[in-house]
C-alpha cells in the first residue's frame, strides 16, 4: 500500500480529491484509505452546508439538520435525495415565469436568487444573467420529458470542466491533437462542457452540427432531437480524412452510430478512413432514447470505418448532477473515480452493502458544492469492489448499466443496451 502523499495532505480535502483523482487516472498509485477519509470530510461538510444553505435540503432532512456530529454513515442512510428535486419546477416557467423559476432554483442552490437585476426576457437569456451574477445553469438533455436543472457555483463548475481531475486514457498533450465534435455546442450540459475544453486544445476543430443548443430549446423539444440542418456527415469525413496528427472524436453513442452508419454507406471508390495512431473515440451520454446497439458491435464498426483499436474506444458514465465521469475499460467495467462515493440502495433507498451488490445507483460527488450532491441516480447497477484485470483499483459498474424500472428516462449519462424486459437502455 503506498503511504501518505505530501501532495494530498497539503490542501484541503477537495483540493487533495482533485489530486488523487488525477493521479487515480494517471495509473499512479494512491493510498485508498487516505482517499476514503478525504472523502468523508468533504461530504461531511458539504452536508453541513447545504443545511445551512439550501433551503430544499433542509426541509427534507428536517430535525436531522440539528445534529451536531454527522458521519458519512448518516450521509449514506439518511441523507440522500433523488433526481426529482432537479425537476421539481412548472415546465410552463421555461417559456414564462422566470420569476418563479428563479425562486424555485434557488431554493436547491446556496444562494437565493431574486431582485430586479435578474430580469430577463426567454430562458436563455435568464441563463445569461444568471451567469454574470457567477450562477451557471447546467441541465440534462430531458429526453425524459423534463430537463433536470442543475445551478453550479464557479468553482463547481470548474470541477465539471476538469472532471473533478479525471483523465480519459491516453489523453493528448494540448496542440497535439485534431477534434471531431459530434454533440451540439454550448456549455450547458456535462457533455457540452467537456467537448469545449477538449476543442479548447485541438490544433484543427470540426463540429458535426453548428447549431448551439440551450435551454429554451428544451421548452419544446430535447438536445437529443435537434432541429435546423442535419448532421454534416460527409463534411466530417473529409475533415478525418485531412487528419495529419492523432485525432480526437468525442460525442454521443447516437451521433457516433450516425457517423459510422454513414460511412458505412460510402461507395466502393471512397478512400477509406484510417486515422493517424494515437487516435481514440470518447462517448458519453448515453443513448438519450434511441435504440441502443450492444457495445461490442459499435466497437468492432469503430475499427472498421475509422481504423480506431478497440482498445482505444471509452464509454463514459456521467449524470447532470455528477461532475465527473466514470470510465469504461477493455473489461466492460465503467470505474468509479476516487473522488466519488458510490452507494447501491433499495426501493427504499436503504443502502446495500456488499463486495458484489445490485441495485440503484446513488452517488455522493464532494464537488458539488453549490447544490445537494448525495444522489440516487434512478439507473440500475452492478457494483463490484473486487480487482479489475485493467489494474485500475476501487469500485466499478460492471456493464450493461439500465434505467431502473419505473424510473423513466435520463438524458445525460453514458449507457449500454438494455439488458432485461421493463428497463430503457441508457
Amino acid at each position: 500500500m503506498p503511504g501518505p502523499n505530501p501532495r494530498l495532505t497539503a490542501v484541503s480535502p477537495v483540493q487533495s480529491l482533485l489530486v488523487c483523482a488525477r493521479l487515480w487516472s494517471s495509473g499512479a498509485p494512491i493510498d485508498e484509505d487516505l482517499a476514503a477519509r478525504l472523502r468523508e470530510a468533504a461530504l461531511v461538510g458539504n452536508h453541513h452546508r447545504y443545511a445551512a444553505t439550501i433551503p430544499a435540503y433542509a426541509a427534507l432532512i428536517g430535525e436531522s439538520s440539528s445534529i451536531g456530529t454527522v458521519t458519512l454513515a448518516d450521509v449514506r442512510e439518511r441523507f440522500l435525495v433523488t433526481g426529482e428535486l432537479f425537476k421539481g419546477y412548472d415546465p410552463a416557467w421555461l417559456r414564462g415565469g422566470l420569476s418563479e423559476l428563479s425562486r424555485w432554483l434557488g431554493s436547491i442552490f446556496v444562494e437565493r436568487l431574486t431582485g430586479p437585476g435578474l430580469h430577463a426576457d426567454d430562458v436563455d437569456q435568464w441563463r445569461a444573467v444568471l451567469k454574470r451574477h457567477g450562477v451557471y445553469v447546467t441541465f440534462s438533455s430531458g429526453t425524459g420529458g423534463r430537463p433536470s436543472i442543475v445551478p453550479r457555483d464557479r468553482l463547481t463548475l470548474a470541477a465539471l470542466r476538469a472532471t473533478s481531475g479525471v483523465r480519459l486514457p491516453w489523453t493528448p498533450a494540448t496542440g497535439g491533437y485534431d477534434f471531431l465534435q459530434l454533440v451540439t455546442p454550448g456549455l450547458g450540459t456535462g457533455i457540452q462542457s467537456g467537448a469545449t475544453g477538449l476543442a479548447a486544445g485541438a490544433v484543427r476543430v470540426h463540429l458535426l452540427r453548428e447549431t448551439p443548443s440551450g435551454l429554451r430549446a428544451l421548452s419544446g423539444e430535447a438536445l437529443s432531437r435537434p432541429g435546423g440542418a442535419p448532421p454534416g456527415h460527409e463534411a466530417a469525413a473529409e475533415f478525418l480524412r485531412g487528419a495529419e496528427r492523432p485525432v480526437l472524436v468525442f460525442g454521443t453513442p447516437p451521433e457516433l452510430s450516425g457517423l459510422l452508419r454513414h460511412l458505412g454507406h460510402l461507395s466502393p471508390t471512397a478512400r477509406r478512413i484510417r486515422l493517424p495512431p494515437g487516435s481514440q473515440v470518447v462517448t458519453g451520454g448515453g443513448w438519450k432514447g434511441r435504440t441502443a446497439i450492444p457495445r461490442e458491435e459499435l466497437v468492432e464498426r469503430v475499427a472498421e470505418h475509422l481504423g480506431v483499436p478497440r482498445e482505444r474506444y471509452v464509454d463514459t458514465y456521467s449524470t447532470s448532477e455528477l461532475n465527473t465521469v466514470f470510465p469504461s475499460c477493455v473489461n466492460d467495467r465503467y470505474h468509479v473515480p476516487p473522488c466519488v462515493e458510490p452507494v447501491v440502495v433499495d426501493g427504499l433507498l436503504t443502502p446495500v452493502d456488499g463486495d458484489d451488490v445490485e441495485g440503484v445507483l446513488a452517488v455522493l460527488d464532494p464537488f458539488a458544492l453549490s447544490y445537494p450532491g448525495f444522489v440516487v441516480t434512478g439507473d440500475a447497477v452492478r457494483l463490484r469492489r473486487d480487482p479489475c484485470g485493467c489494474g485500475l483499483p476501487g469500485p466499478s459498474l460492471a456493464a450493461p448499466i439500465v434505467r431502473a424500472v419505473g424510473a423513466g428516462e435520463r438524458g445525460c449519462a453514458a449507457g449500454e443496451e438494455a439488458g432485461e424486459t421493463g428497463r430503457t437502455a441508457r
